[in-house]
This record gives C-alpha cells, sequence and structure tokens, in this order.
C-alpha cells in the first residue's frame, strides 16, 4: 500500500455489497490512505489472496462526504449558513439538492431506489464539542426530512468513522461511536437497526466493542467486527448474534517445550485458553466463557495459570479450571503480570499518573492476599521497592530500594531523574535488570537507554552498556524493558515513540549484559514489526517474551504467534 507511514499508515474499513452499482457479491476492505502526499483510496474483495483489487469505489476525499448504491450517488455540497446540503443523483432520476438540518454530516447512503438519501449529522457549538449530539437524517427527493438523535452517542467526529448502511428500502443500520458519559472520549461502535417511522432504532447492540455494521445481500443478517479483530454475523431482525468467523488472539505467554498458551476472543463477548505448539490449532483448556483476557501468567512449574481481565484475575489450574478470582480495583489498568515463585502471584495497576499506582501480591494456591504495598515487588527472599518525589522545581526522580522480609532496609539507590524505576527481574529472582534513563543531547524529550544487571539482595551492578534509539532527532522515542532470559544474560526491549495519542512500534532490540553489547536481530523482528497507531485507530502493539528455556522468543503480532531463535 502507497506510503504506508503517512498518517499512522493507510486506514481499513469493513464496506459493503452495493457501492459499485450491485456487481459485488460479499462485502469488501475499503483503504485510505495517502499517494505521494495525496489522499488515496481503493478497495479489496475478500479473497484469501488479496489479490482482487476493485478500485476507487464510491470516490471521496479528506473534505467531501460521498455515498453510493445500486447506482445512486449523493454527495455532501459546502455548507450554507451552517446547513449542509446533499445532492442526490443516478438511477436515470433528476439531480436533487436536499437541504438538511444545521450541524455537519459525517456519512451518507442513499436508499437502495434512489428515493431517499441517510445521513448522520452531528450538530456542535463549538470545535470538539463533547456533548454534541448525533442525528439520524432521513430525506426523500421532495425535500421531506425525519431526524431522530442517536442516543449514547456525543462528539462524535469524523475519524471516529459513524457508519449508515440501508438493509432494505425501509431499514437502515448505523454503526456510531458510544459515548459512555459526557466527560469521557467517543469508543468503539454500537449497532442499531432503524426505520422508516418512530423516534428510536428497533434495537441496538455494543456499548463500544463493536465496529461498522454491513448487512447482507437479502437483508436478513449483518456483519460487523467485534474490537477491530474477530468479525461477527448477527440477525438483522433483533440483532442477535449468529456466529464469529474466526478468533482472535488477546494475550499470549510461553510454556515450556515450545508451546504456547493463548487467549482467544471467539466473539460475542466470549473467549477461551488455548496451548497451542507452531503450525497446529492446539487444545483448549478449561471450558469456554473466560472472555477479555488481556494478560496472561504461567507459574515457574506450570502449576498456575492466571489471566486478567477487566476487574479481576482468574487463577486456574494446569488444566484451565478456575480456582479463584481475585477482584482488582476500577479505574486502573494493569501493566504487569507474573509468578514471582511457584506459588506467588504479583500483578501492578497504574492510573495513568506518575505516582506508581498500586500493586498486588496473592498466595495463588489460597487466594489469600500477601501484600498490597503500592511500588512493591516480591523477588527472591526480598521486596524491591520503587520510589518517585517531585522536586519544588517540578522534576521528578525516582530510586529502587530492597527490603528483606522483616522490613528492614537492605540497600537503596540514590534519587536520579525520571518518573519511576525501569526494571526487569529475572525468573528465578537471582538477578533483576535495570534501565536508567541517560539525557540525549539537544533532546529534551529523548532519553538513551543504560542497562545493567544488579543483585537484588545487595544492589551490587555489574558494569552495564548503553542503547540509544534508532532516531535521536523523533521526540518522545524511546526503549523500555520486554523480557528477561532465564540466563540472565539476555534482555528483550521494545522501541517505540508516543505523546499519549498517536505513536509508533519500531520493533525489538536485544542487550547482551555479559559482553556489554547489542545483538543484531533479523528485519522480522525490527523494521518487520514496525506499527503506527494514533487515536481512535485500534492497531495491535506486538509483544515479545523469552521461552522458559530462553533459546527462542515468543512473539505476538496481532493475531500471529511466531517462535523466533534468539541469535
Amino acid at each position: 500500500m502507497p506510503d504506508a507511514k503517512a498518517d499512522f499508515g493507510p486506514r481499513l474499513r469493513l464496506e459493503g455489497y452495493r457501492a459499485d452499482g450491485g456487481a459485488l457479491t460479499g462485502p469488501f476492505i475499503r483503504v485510505q490512505g495517502y499517494k505521494r502526499g495525496t489522499t488515496y483510496q481503493t478497495a479489496y474483495t475478500l479473497r484469501a489472496d488479496g489479490r482482487a483489487v476493485l478500485g476507487d469505489l464510491c470516490a471521496a476525499s479528506a473534505t467531501r462526504v460521498v455515498g453510493c448504491a445500486s447506482g445512486s450517488r449523493a454527495t455532501v455540497l459546502p455548507a450554507q449558513s451552517g446547513r449542509a446540503t446533499v445532492r442526490l443523483e443516478g438511477r436515470g432520476g433528476p439531480v436533487s439538492d436536499l437541504l438538511l438540518p444545521a450541524g455537519r454530516v459525517l456519512d451518507v447512503e442513499p436508499s437502495p431506489d434512489g428515493t431517499r438519501v441517510a445521513v448522520l449529522r452531528t450538530v456542535e457549538q463549538r470545535e470538539y464539542d463533547p456533548a454534541a449530539p448525533l442525528y439520524l437524517d432521513v430525506a426523500t427527493r421532495d425535500g421531506k426530512v425525519l431526524s431522530r438523535q442517536v442516543l449514547g452517542s456525543f462528539g462524535v467526529r469524523r475519524d471516529g468513522e459513524p457508519q449508515v448502511r440501508w438493509v432494505d428500502e425501509g431499514r437502515l443500520l448505523t454503526a456510531t461511536p458510544r459515548t459512555p458519559s459526557l466527560t469521557s472520549s467517543p469508543s468503539g461502535h454500537q449497532v442499531s437497526l432503524w426505520s422508516l417511522s418512530g423516534q428510536g432504532p428497533r434495537w441496538t447492540v455494543g456499548a463500544g466493542e463493536l465496529r461498522d455494521a454491513v448487512p447482507s445481500p437479502d437483508g436478513t443478517r449483518f456483519l460487523t467486527v467485534r474490537a477491530g479483530s474477530v468479525p461477527e454475523v448477527r440477525r438483522v431482525s433483533d440483532g442477535a448474534f449468529v456466529r464469529a468467523l474466526g478468533a482472535a488472539v488477546t494475550a499470549s505467554v510461553p510454556l515450556p517445550g515450545g508451546s504456547a498458551l493463548v487467549a482467544l476472543d471467539t466473539g460475542n463477548g466470549q473467549g477461551e485458553l488455548r496451548a497451542v505448539r507452531p503450525g497446529s490449532q492446539g487444545r483448549r483448556l478449561g471450558g469456554p466463557g473466560l472472555e477479555g483476557v488481556a494478560e496472561l501468567a504461567v507459574s515457574p512449574d506450570g502449576t498456575f495459570l492466571a489471566a486478567a481481565r477487566p476487574g479481576s484475575i482468574a487463577v486456574l489450574d494446569r488444566a484451565g479450571r478456575s480456582l479463584h478470582t481475585l477482584a482488582l480495583p476500577g479505574n486502573l489498568y494493569w501493566t504487569e503480570l507474573a509468578f514471582p515463585g511457584a506459588k506467588t502471584l504479583f500483578v501492578r495497576l497504574e492510573d495513568g499518573g506518575v505516582s506508581g499506582g498500586q500493586s498486588r501480591t496473592w498466595d495463588a494456591a489460597t487466594g489469600r492476599l500477601l501484600s498490597q504495598e503500592a511500588n512493591t515487588r516480591p523477588v527472591g527472599k526480598v521486596w524491591l521497592r520503587a520510589e518517585t518525589r517531585r522536586l519544588p522545581s517540578g522534576v521528578f526522580q525516582s530510586r529502587l530500594g530492597a527490603t528483606g522480609l522483616s522490613g528492614k532496609t537492605l540497600w537503596q539507590e540514590a534519587w536520579r531523574s525520571g518518573a519511576r524505576p525501569s526494571f526487569l527481574p529475572s525468573p528465578d529472582g537471582r538477578a533483576v535488570v535495570r534501565g536508567v534513563a541517560r539525557p540525549v543531547q539537544g533532546q529534551s524529550e529523548q532519553a538513551d537507554l543504560y542497562l545493567y544487571r544488579l543483585d537484588p539482595r545487595t544492589g551490587q551492578a555489574d558494569p552495564g552498556l548503553t542503547l540509544r534509539t534508532g532516531n535521536p532527532k523523533e521526540a518522545y522515542r524511546g526503549l523500555r524493558l520486554l523480557s528477561y532470559a532465564p540466563d540472565r544474560r539476555f534482555v528483550l526491549l521494545g522501541e517505540g515513540a508516543g505523546d499519549g495519542c498517536g505513536g509508533a512500534f519500531y520493533g525489538l532490540r536485544l542487550a547482551d549484559l555479559e559482553s556489554r553489547r547489542e545483538v543484531k536481530l533479523p528485519a522480522g523482528l525490527t523494521s518487520g514489526l514496525t506499527r503506527f497507531f494514533g487515536c481512535g485507530q485500534p492497531v495491535p502493539v506486538p509483544t515479545a517474551a523469552f521461552t522458559p528455556e530462553g533459546k527462542e522468543m515468543l512473539v505476538r503480532d496481532g493475531n500471529e504467534v511466531s517462535w523466533w531463535r534468539r541469535p
């Protein structure tokens, strides 16, 4: 795809059926991006080889909204006194300019018979108005307009990609961003069915976890995409789930012997765990119903499994049977889930600030809470403590220290600049890799990373090495620790950039702490994993971890799980 890196890469949307005048017999993927600096659009059929290019169907632009269906075309003309005009033409009928109520048109599609046009319109009182209501308008060629508010969708903009599609001459589907409250940003889509009468929809499904809605040619089914990854077939009559077309990998963790444990989203808010090997579908562990898993961990001897979901962590035995459900506090997200010991489960949670968030440690066998002291983590027979402070000048400093089981301080670093310490224990708890940011001359928003190994019992540090970012001129670019090998020698890192709304992942890096040098990785693990993402653009960021034997690395890139030999 041309200029794949421009504006976070091409945008892909599910479209359907009638856009080329009725010749299509199935859904297609619309691609919008940039070609030599100008907007670019094409479409691909959903063939397995991906080679059937349909071309620029129903050409739109960055400034003009267009919709097509069965030989008809609707084009949004420039607004007059705050009111948009939609031009409806085609099918041998007259050209009709239809004046709409005040507001901005976000999506439009003519009806299959060419007698009406459906419009999604937002009414903003100011730029970026979070309370702006969204309306569904149905206008006829004689200028009559039926307007109904789409409840649950506020502050919607064109980059939220709201969608309206005709099912037949009398029914419409809308897929619109869901806004949980007037103080929050719109998320993914909710899907609704509307008729040509009444003030509300016949039904609404989804609360922001769906994306797009394309009806089947016979009007009995529609296709949507859950969480941007799992296609679902649903009934038009009542929105009920029919079946999923595949599954999505939401989390993974390596297992001994060259296998991996993966969490799957199987559609309709359901999920399952599977133990897989290269080239196989694997076997399911436990029963269905373990949905929404975003992180997995396995105890060192494989006795316990942990699956983190919004609001809770499920602890299971090696067969996937549920043992305990551990509650998590609300309004927090987990950043780390691990088994520091054979029966000890640890989770670190954050609120997005610089306080470091909260920590929890449990006995996995009994479900008993062992500690909830903030910013502490068990490593072997000591507790590592990360501290952060803010100076009167506004500069943040942090340090790492350790206490024994009795609570006595064993060692403590000097204060260093930085919001929070970066460190990662080895699987056996006998070593810790520490990352310290070092300023880049002339670039205040970027830092190199100095890596070294230390003994968690004494704080004794070995000589280290410095890793530099791939582009010292790119702001907010840096390195983060991903995985520490069982041999306590190799460290896997990810390189990325971001400013809170938009960013990039530039691939993996590998450091050798003993030789104090960087190990070159194949292109498939560096530039081949480059991904660009932004607000409202759900691009999965690749993850990687060493296998328990330490000779290979498990890499998850979206729904693909692969094993790579460590150089």
